[in-house]
């Protein structure tokens, strides 16, 4: 339902502003959306000024007839029919309001508007008493424009719309009740949908409370309606009060036990309760039902898919595709689900039949690239990122390009593509993640030297970002620049004292590399204290407990890291500490199940040398 409602104040007054019921916004009100507050230009006002001055000089005395007035420049009409008490009260308080508007004193400009509209019968200045209220964000002011509006325009739909938004808003939902009665009728006499409007036009009233309990004696009013209780169902769960919407929508099925929109609300809306269980076994009722409603089954698959019932929600989509074979959105999210329960198979052949509607084929090459690259086929992952040439993945398909051909030695077109990605970016945060991907580049083949110049390019270019500190800690501690890891790591927690990631990477450093244990203790405690479940802060832990030669201790933390994450480091760890207590099998068996799944990591290869020369 589209209206064209006039500014208050623009250039020569004849500014548009077209505004949709369903889309009210949530600041100011639950009006319409007005521009910015400016006054009108000096010329624009002097042309109006003048306009309205000569219109008054053609106005004639009270009891007489006379033409429309006009106070708007470029012929904008409003007409006037001044009341018994005088042409001049009513011509001050319109001048003055005007006059008030365009100097941005809005709240003056109401109260003579107000004033004016009281001295007149002409609904049009009461519209525009009403229209600047709403424009300063004043909906009380508001209420006694759109009161005077309606009584003199008692047929105009616009003002009993207005006004029963705004009766709502101030939280009387009995009287605002009457007025959307009469626009329920109007609405289905020309519409026919009335409770879609209503629905939207309260949706996002700022007093939901008022505006479900409006509805609802709207529903009262129209007897035994089931679509009435639909709609108060669905406002409900629009403004957030789930249990509302279960009460309504099973008021509507005791009314129409078939009606599957209230079926599907309920269900829906006792998920957003907190029942997931009672919501998905409704669903799963319903779809049991009604079998051959693919769109029902697709509500259900989605409802799986926000519990992160993956496996099932795959299975509901799967039955859908079978009816809908080139739904190009439908085999995209099946290839996604497949991806997310390791279904690298299934999920590659949903993306090239997606590849083969010519729809989302941007996207479906990035994540037939990720499952390339997932299952070790690099080459054919780098063709498929090379081929994203645009949308969001394209910045990311070149980085994961990059990365995969310093993997296979191509170190310098790798380093060309990621330089001229980021002389093609200009925001900051996205040439700081392409040098951290540089860098991290550099620091897996081991190039310490070009990575540390590379962040020390990036820190001038943005000094003091965290991440690029972060970054140079770590490739500074592989330099055995341990005085330089201690500077950038603190130069972190200077701006941000509690950052776990540096307080434990700073704990480690200090652990493993000096002998300032009890120090490392301190800053690992509190890394611990804020991420109890962070394998690597665990492992940190074990360490530095490990150092102090608390090995009781010690091995309950490294024995838990090792048990949450496969990492050639916390391995390390652990088997050093298991050989030490004199378990030296068991170390051996850690250490070398670990070599397996990293033969080249620097760390476990010397602990091999010095455990098992």
């Amino acid at each position: 339902v589209r209206r064209f409602w006039h500014a208050p104040w623009g250039d020569h007054f004849s500014s548009k502003w077209v505004y949709s019921l369903s889309r009210l916004p949530d600041q100011r009100s639950v009006f319409p959306w007005f521009p910015p507050r400016r006054p009108l230009p000096r010329m624009g006002m002097a042309v109006a000024l003048c306009g309205l001055l000569t219109a008054c000089a053609g106005l004639p005395r009270d009891g007489q007839d006379h033409e429309p007035w006009r106070p708007l420049a470029e012929g904008h009409l409003l007409p006037l029919q001044a009341q018994e008490n005088g042409v001049a009260d009513l011509l001050y308080e319109l001048l003055v309001g005007e006059i008030a508007g365009h100097q941005g004193e809005l709240q003056v400009s109401i109260e003579h508007y107000l004033r004016a509209a009281q001295r007149t019968r002409n609904p049009e200045v009461a519209e525009r008493a009403t229209r600047i209220a709403l424009f300063a964000g004043d909906p009380a002011a508001a209420l006694p424009g759109a009161e005077r509006w309606l009584a003199l325009e008692p047929e105009n739909l616009e003002a009993r719309q207005i006004l029963a938004a705004l009766l709502v808003n101030e939280g009387r939902p009995e009287e605002a009740a009457t007025h959307l009665l009469t626009v329920l009728e109007r609405m289905e006499a020309v519409e026919g949908d009335g409770y879609g409007l209503l629905v939207n036009m309260l949706s996002r009233s700022q007093n939901g409370d008022a505006a479900i309990e409006a509805l609802a004696l709207v529903a009262e009013g129209r007897g035994d309606e089931a679509h009435a209780y639909l709609a108060v169902a669905s406002l409900a769960l629009q403004q957030d009060r789930p249990l509302t919407a279960v009460a309504a929508a099973e008021r509507a099925l005791t009314l129409d036990g078939g009606l599957r929109e209230a079926h599907v609300l309920r269900a829906r809306a006792l998920g957003h309760a907190g029942d997931e269980e009672a919501s998905l076994r409704a669903m799963g009722d319903l779809v049991a039902r009604y079998p051959g409603d693919v769109d029902l089954r697709i509500t259900y698959a989605r409802l799986l898919l926000q519990s992160e019932r993956y496996e099932e929600a795959r299975q509901q989509f799967e039955r859908v595709a079978r009816e809908r074979p080139g739904d190009a959105d439908l085999l995209y999210t099946l290839g996604l689900l497949n991806i997310e329960v390791e279904q690298y198979e299934d999920a590659q052949r949903y993306l090239e039949r997606v590849l083969q509607t010519g729809r989302r084929a941007q996207e479906a090459r990035y994540y037939l690239g990720r499952i390339a690259e997932t299952t070790g086929d690099r080459e054919r992952a780098i063709r498929f990122y090379e081929q994203v040439t645009r949308g969001d993945h394209r910045d990311e398909s070149v980085i994961r390009a990059a990365l995969l051909r310093g993997e296979l030695g191509q170190v310098a077109r790798a380093r060309a593509d990621l330089s001229a990605l980021r002389d093609r970016l200009a925001e900051p945060g996205d040439r700081v993640r392409v040098y951290l991907a540089e860098a991290g580049l550099l620091r897996d083949v081991r190039d310490y030297e070009a990575g540390m110049d590379l962040l020390n390019q990036s820190l001038r270019e943005y000094p003091g970002n965290p991440d690029l500190l972060y970054s140079r800690a770590l490739m500074a501690e592989r330099l055995d620049r341990i005085d330089l890891v201690e500077a950038d790591l603190n130069q972190i927690l200077a701006q941000d004292p509690d950052n776990p990631a540096a307080l434990n990477a700073l704990g480690y450093t200090l652990a493993d590399r000096t002998d300032r244990h009890e120090e490392a203790y301190g800053y690992i405690r509190r890394a611990y204290a804020q991420r109890p479940d962070d394998a690597a802060i665990i492992d940190s832990m074990g360490w530095v407990l490990y150092r102090l030669g608390r090995l009781d201790e010690a091995e309950v933390y490294l024995r838990r890291a090792h048990d949450m994450m496969e990492d050639g480091e916390i391995a390390s760890n652990l088997a050093a500490l298991l050989w030490d207590r004199g378990e030296r099998e068991e170390a051996l068996e850690i250490l070398y199940q670990a070599l397996e799944r990293d033969p080249d990591h620097a760390r476990l290869l010397r602990l091999k040398e010095r455990l098992d020369p």
